[in-house]
């Protein structure tokens, strides 16, 4: 599983809140997720149209991620960073980033956007686990990542397989149990 290293900040153990060169690696891997997801069909509008690239719970990851994606296209539509804070706003978005909700929350917004072809992205250790489709997980000084294939194939998005050989693969149920 690839990894990207943190400088290891002092006191800064698996739990501690993410800091900012912690969100700088993850809106840098974020947008790089998006060049290996294809999204169904008009998923994403019109050729041109831009796409929206939300954070729910965590107003600290705007400004990194608007840096990250300043200039930046996904799949040839310009990105725009929101805030999220509804479910209507959440299943408007190409990529939606969830931070640090609850557990609760994070299982109400994953449901809220059901089938909508959303990328959604979580820095929980829990975040695939609980139906999001990539999870960051801090390993000491690294950042890993976890790719829920279930949820992508809810989600109507297609993975790479150059993508899923860099993370782990998380499967809700064993193949004998889908077919």
């Amino acid at each position: 599983m690839a990894a990207i290293s943190l400088a290891d900040e002092a006191g800064a153990g698996p739990s501690a809140a993410p800091t900012h060169s912690e969100y700088e690696i993850e809106s840098a891997m974020l947008y790089n997720f998006t060049k290996f997801v294809v999204w169904p069909g008009s998923a994403l509008g019109a050729a041109g149209a831009t796409v929206v690239a939300g954070v729910w719970g965590d107003d600290r990851m705007i400004p990194v991620l608007q840096a990250a994606l300043r200039n930046k296209t996904i799949c040839g539509h310009p990105v725009v960073v929101r805030r999220i804070d509804s479910s209507a706003d959440a299943i408007s978005c190409a990529v939606l980033f969830v931070g640090g909700s609850d557990r609760k929350e994070i299982g109400r917004i994953l449901q809220s956007l059901g089938r909508s072809p959303v990328l959604t992205v979580g820095h929980r250790v829990q975040f695939s686990r609980m139906g999001g489709v990539i999870a960051f997980i801090r390993d000491g000084n690294r950042i890993r990542f976890e790719i829920n294939v279930d949820a992508a194939d809810r989600a109507g998005l297609e993975v790479s397989s150059k993508l899923l050989r860099l993370g782990a693969v998380w499967r809700e149920a064993p193949p004998q149990a889908r077919n």
